[in-house]
C-alpha cells in the first residue's frame, strides 16, 4: 500500500518532511499547503485551501508542521475528515488537549503519532538497551543540548528541551512529576536559555539544559544507575559506559568511576526509520501507544514547570 500523504505548513521543518516523503518507497507526496503562497516544496502540487486537503479522499495521511499552538486544532479537524496525524513536536499546549487528539484518533480508528524522531536516534536506543539490561534502578537523567545559529521565536522549552524530556522518559520509564525551569530572555525571545529540574514518578531526578546563545554545540545525554553511568554524544554517536561507586559504599569509599566499555553508533537515518513507524501503524492497524504516553508526559513537564525567574 502506497501511503498518499499532504504535508501542512511548509517552515525550515515542514521541507525537510516534504522532501524525506518524497525519496521514501512507502509514500506519495500528493500535496502541501502553506498559508504563504510562496513557500513550495520541490515539485510537489500546492493545495489550494485547506478543505481542499481534507476533502480529497485520496490522501490518507497529513504531517502537521504548522506553528505550536495550532497542532491540536488542525490535528483534530485532519482526523475528523478521516486524516491519519504526524504532528510535529509538541503535540499539544496542554496534556488535556494532548488527550483529546488521542482520544478522538482512537475514537475514528485513525493514527495520531507525534514527531519525537530522537527516539529513533541509534544511540538513545542503545542507552535504553543498556539501562534496560543492567537491572538497575536509574537515579538521574542529564542532558545538554547547546546550539549555534538563528534564534527561533519559540522557547528553547518548547523547541530544545522537549527532545531531552522525550529520551529521559523513554530511556526510564519514568514520567515527571514534577518540574521547575530557569530561563534568560535573548535578541527577543523569551526564552533563548532554560534549565529543567525536574523529579519523576519512579524518584529518578533531571536535569535539561537548552540553549540557543552558545559557543559550541553540544548534544549529550547521561544516566545515572545505581553503580553505573551510560553517556551518550549524540554529535559523535559515541556511547561510553563506566562503573561507579555504588550508594552502598559511597559511606566508606569516595566516589570513582571507570570507563568499561565505549561503542561507536553508526550514521543512521532516524527521521526514515521514524516516518516507516509510522506507516506501518497505518498499514497494519493498532495505536503507537508508547509515542502518545511521551508525547502527552512531555507536554505536561513543561505545563507544571514552575519558572524560578531567575534570569527574567
Amino acid at each position: 500500500m502506497t501511503i498518499n500523504i499532504s504535508v501542512i505548513g511548509l517552515g525550515p521543518w515542514g521541507q525537510t518532511l516534504a522532501n524525506k516523503f518524497n525519496a521514501l518507497p512507502d509514500f506519495a507526496l500528493k500535496s502541501t499547503y502553506d498559508h504563504h503562497e510562496e513557500r513550495r516544496a520541490g515539485q510537489a502540487q500546492q493545495a489550494p485551501s485547506l478543505d481542499a486537503i481534507l476533502e480529497d479522499a485520496s490522501i490518507h495521511a497529513c504531517v502537521v508542521t504548522t506553528p505550536n499552538d495550532t497542532h491540536a486544532d488542525l490535528a483534530k479537524t485532519l482526523l475528523e475528515a478521516g486524516k491519519n496525524v504526524l504532528i510535529a513536536k509538541p503535540l499539544a499546549s496542554t496534556s488535556a488537549l494532548c488527550d483529546d487528539v488521542t482520544a478522538l484518533a482512537r475514537a475514528r480508528g485513525l493514527v495520531a503519532m507525534t514527531g519525537h524522531t530522537t527516539l529513533f536516534n541509534p544511540g538513545i536506543l542503545l542507552v535504553k538497551k543498556l539501562v534496560a539490561d543492567s537491572g538497575r534502578p536509574v537515579l538521574h537523567f542529564d542532558a545538554r543540548r547547546r546550539g549555534i545559529g538563528r534564534i527561533q521565536k519559540n522557547s528553547v522549552l518548547l523547541d530544545l528541551a522537549v527532545h531531552d524530556l522525550a529520551n529521559a522518559i523513554f530511556v526510564s520509564g519514568q514520567h515527571p512529576a514534577s518540574a521547575r525551569h530557569a530561563r534568560r530572555a535573548y535578541g527577543g525571545c523569551p526564552a533563548a536559555q532554560a534549565q529543567m529540574f525536574l523529579r519523576f514518578d519512579g524518584g529518578m531526578t533531571g536535569h535539561v539544559e537548552s540553549s540557543w546563545i552558545a559557543s559550541e554545540r553540544r548534544r549529550t545525554a547521561t544516566v545515572t544507575l545505581d553503580g553505573l553511568i551510560v553517556e551518550l554524544d549524540e554529535l559523535t554517536g559515541k556511547v561510553s559506559v563506566y562503573e561507579s561507586t555504588g550508594t552502598e559504599r559511597l559511606a566508606a569509599d569516595n566516589f570513582t568511576a571507570a570507563k568499561t566499555a565505549e561503542y561507536q553508533v553508526g550514521a543512521h537515518d532516524a527521521l526514515a526509520d521514524e516516518l516507516a513507524a509510522f506507516g506501518r501503524f497505518i498499514r497494519d492497524g493498532g495505536f503507537p501507544e508508547e509515542n502518545a504516553r511521551i508525547a502527552r508526559s512531555v507536554v505536561h513537564a513543561i505545563e507544571i514547570s514552575q519558572d524560578l525567574q531567575a534570569y527574567s
